[in-house]
């Protein structure tokens, strides 16, 4: 489901529908992050002659030959299309994509599409569709807190249709998606960095060149930053951002020292609105049509398994889903290039 919606913002409608795309756009990541592993098992001078021969690296090199295969006609198609316009003087035609961003930001530029494309999916793809997961997981496990969602979807959305102002105005929605965020952060550190040069700290502490660091999650579980921190609270951040001069912070989208998931300050994730944007679009959509539940004899939300110090979905979990009469068009509204 991600893997398709992020293709139609990135490559448009055809190639978001195309299955040898989507099935790239789905395993390039797992296969990268596997292929390195393999990798750094070889001494560092062997690795780019081993590179050629491991399997993984093979089925890489594959998936990146046939996503340019994919992609460029497409590409090519369109600089056609811009070309000619340009020998007629007609107005240049423009898509809302990624493919007519990178065209029109390359500006005669030599400009790697394919590669840009795969980066993007390596980006986005993955890490929406683990918190996606793990939303489910939590209204599965939370029934209380499925009513006053759908009440807030069925009021903007209705009222208001699919405007990015909607999107902004789910603010309930928004505290959901940050605390099953907190709960359920998907790694115990962040942000690694590599000390450059020693670096004095304001309280007089140096760290010494060379030096590796990074950022704990200790503050999701720190009682002096989130009260009851143990405690599952889809009203947390709506609480916070009630208080006078906070109506725009706690946002999902807002990164502060103490919830730095998307990063902070100048390398803050740039991502992050897109996949904001893109969770709420299919929250919406799984919260208002479909009744979830935990499978019988299940009383507790799955715990999420530890890989190193990250933290993912089980992926051996299953829960119970059921069609319901939806109450507001979410269609309306809604047209195709």
């Amino acid at each position: 489901m991600v893997a398709r919606l992020s293709s139609r913002v990135f490559l448009g409608k055809n190639l978001a529908r195309n299955d040898r795309w989507l099935h790239i756009a789905m395993h390039y990541t797992h296969d990268s992050y596997s292929a390195a592993a393999e990798l750094r098992q070889w001494p560092f001078f062997l690795r780019p002659f081993v590179y050629w021969f491991l399997p993984l690296c093979r089925t890489l090199r594959q998936e990146v030959k046939d996503a340019d295969a994919l992609i460029m006609p497409e590409v090519n198609r369109r600089k056609e299309a811009v070309l000619k316009a340009q020998a007629s003087g007609e107005k240049l035609p423009r898509t809302s994509d990624t493919i007519g961003w990178m065209f029109e930001i390359s500006r005669g530029r030599d400009v790697n599409y394919v590669y840009g494309q795969l980066f993007l999916s390596f980006a986005a793809i993955h890490t929406t569709t683990e918190t996606i997961t793990g939303c489910v997981l939590d209204i599965s496990s939370y029934p209380e807190i499925v009513q006053p969602l759908r009440e807030e979807i069925i009021s903007v959305i209705g009222e208001h249709g699919w405007a990015k102002t909607s999107l902004y105005k789910l603010k309930l929605m928004d505290s959901f998606m940050k605390e099953s965020q907190r709960r359920h952060y998907m790694g115990m550190t962040s942000i690694h960095r590599h000390a450059d040069e020693d670096i004095k700290l304001s309280d007089g502490n140096v760290i010494k060149k060379g030096s590796r660091m990074c950022v704990t999650a200790d503050p999701f579980i720190d009682p002096k930053v989130y009260p009851e921190p143990e405690k599952y609270d889809v009203y947390r951040f709506l609480n916070l951002r009630s208080q006078p001069g906070q109506e725009n912070a706690h946002q999902f989208v807002t990164t502060s020292p103490q919830h730095m998931l998307f990063g902070h300050g100048t390398h803050a994730c740039p991502g992050r609105f897109f996949a904001s944007n893109e969770m709420k679009i299919s929250l919406c959509h799984l919260i208002l049509k479909y009744d979830w539940k935990l499978c019988d004899g299940q009383t507790e939300r799955p715990k999420n398994l530890q890989v190193d110090a990250g933290f993912l979905t089980d992926p051996t979990v299953n829960v119970m889903v059921r069609r319901r009469e939806v109450e507001i068009d979410l269609d309306v509204g809604i047209t195709e290039e």
